[in-house]
């Protein structure tokens, strides 16, 4: 004991994973707990057990910083910016939630959001004339400015409450994302953003809870949530055991949900399901080269979707579909066009004889901006020809211009250049186009009519069950169910 305080004292390490030349302190003290053990009597021997009890945990207390993710950071050290990478990744794993929903590895199973393998480099390709970083900055700050194909609004802004990232920690997390296939720029910036502001106006916010999150548990049982959703420490009833009118799918786990979503995207989530839909969860009805396909979005990019469909027999399949071979669907009123899925337009202006095809940018009430040939152009809504189609009953289509007419009298097209006369009592019908467009409409599988079937306090308690669900005590409802203890 005397010569493992002497080691101790003279700064020898603790246990032989130092890289020090002297024997290590605890070395020479197990040294004497097995003398004292083998010489001394049974309660020396006692005493010496509980301190190599002591000594052992000791010595696994001392390994576990060493694998522990924790990290508080309140400077960088930019002089190492490998180092500055590393703590980024603490956090990008840790506080900051990120590898909840993103991976970074193209052979892992899709998350809820895109896969940041080689983001270093393929961020300044994304937006024209924006490079790496200044993209990194804008995706954290306002993750909704620049959505990826495929996926909706629901990163969260992580310098929000509840993951609250401070600025030294998003320098961090940038870092670490640069590090994916890119160089690490150390350049400082200021935050897009001013927290002080932010800070009062979420304060201003009304309080969202005032349920009870054991009733709210309950509720997400009886309204048959937990047959789509998962959550760790509940149990799902057998596919043949439910009893619900809806289809029973596979929806987004939502154990910790409320540990990188705040109150206002549940309560969306709930109210408006299709608001935000996380990608692969996403159901469409798409029709390609004259054929349906009905099914879930698997993932979809800037050329191609992937549908997964299922046969009568429930024998699941998949089927890659490029937009290129989306048939196009005629368009009666040109409202809401992006609000209906429709991503291209096809339309005649008043002025033009040709029609103009092109990808949707962006509308108001009054106009609709198409990306032609590589150039923006406005188009307004109501200087549009309209156009028919007519099904004789021989079942021939005649495609012309709009005049004027009823299928109950006289319908007056223009058909290549020429005005021309159909009786409406010769065809069998007629169908009305102001324009024509490829749709892609993605919906939530949740039944629209869902908020409808709770009450005020079901959804006040089930909103209040959500926020609790953090992970950490989604586990301790998982430990409970092991040791016996009921989860309801």
């Amino acid at each position: 004991m005397v010569v493992s305080f002497i080691a101790y004292i003279a700064g020898a390490s603790a246990f032989p994973i130092a890289s020090e030349n002297l024997l290590p302190w605890s070395a020479w003290f197990l040294i004497a707990v097995v003398i004292n053990i083998v010489l001394w009597s049974n309660v020396m021997k006692l005493l010496t057990f509980s301190l190599a009890v002591i000594w052992f945990y000791a010595f696994v207390a001392s390994l576990v910083p060493e694998s522990s993710t924790a990290v508080n950071l309140t400077e960088l050290d930019w002089s190492d910016p490998e180092a500055v990478a590393e703590q980024g990744a603490l956090v990008f794993n840790g506080k900051g939630q990120c590898s909840a929903c993103h991976t970074v590895d193209t052979s892992a199973p899709p998350g809820r959001c895109p896969d940041l393998t080689d983001i270093g480099v393929n961020a300044a390709s994304r937006i024209p004339g924006m490079d790496a970083k200044t993209y990194l900055i804008e995706s954290l700050y306002f993750p909704a400015n620049h959505l990826v194909p495929g996926y909706g609004k629901i990163m969260p802004e992580v310098w929000k409450a509840p993951i609250a990232l401070s600025h030294v920690e998003i320098q961090a997390v940038i870092a670490y994302l640069e590090s994916q296939g890119g160089e690490i720029d150390p350049t400082p910036f200021d935050e897009p953003i001013d927290r002080k502001d932010t800070a009062t106006a979420a304060a201003a916010l009304p309080p969202l809870l005032t349920g009870d999150p054991e009733l709210g548990k309950k509720v997400f049982v009886s309204a048959a949530c937990i047959s789509c959703h998962a959550v760790k420490g509940i149990e799902s009833p057998a596919a043949d055991a439910t009893t619900t009118d809806f289809e029973v799918v596979t929806a987004p786990d939502l154990s910790g949900i409320a540990a990188f979503n705040d109150m206002r995207y549940l309560e969306e989530s709930i109210l408006l399901p299709s608001a935000q839909i996380v990608s692969g969860y996403g159901a469409v009805t798409v029709r390609a080269n004259g054929t349906t396909y009905q099914g879930t979005l698997v993932s979809q990019d800037e050329k191609k979707i992937v549908v997964r469909t299922k046969t009568a027999d429930g024998v699941e399949e998949e089927h890659t579909i490029l937009l290129s071979e989306l048939d196009e669907e005629p368009i009666e009123e040109l409202t809401d066009l992006q609000a209906n899925g429709y991503f291209t337009l096809t339309l005649t202006p008043a002025d033009a004889d040709a029609p103009v095809t092109g990808e949707i940018v962006s509308e108001t009430e009054e106009t609709v901006t198409l990306k032609v040939n590589g150039e923006d152009k406005a188009f307004s809504k109501t200087d549009v020809k309209s156009m028919m189609t007519l099904i004789d009953f021989d079942y021939n289509e005649i495609v012309g211009e709009y005049v004027s007419g009823t299928m109950d009298d006289e319908i007056v097209l223009i058909v290549d250049g020429s005005e021309e006369v159909f009786d409406g009592w010769d065809l069998e019908g007629a169908t009305f186009t102001r324009a024509s467009g490829k749709k892609l409409l993605v919906t939530s599988p949740m039944p629209e009519n869902f908020p409808l079937l709770l009450s005020v306090s079901d959804m006040s308690n089930l909103l209040s069950f959500l926020s609790t669900l953090t992970g950490a005590t989604a586990e301790a409802a998982s430990e409970s169910a092991a040791e016996g203890i009921p989860a309801e």
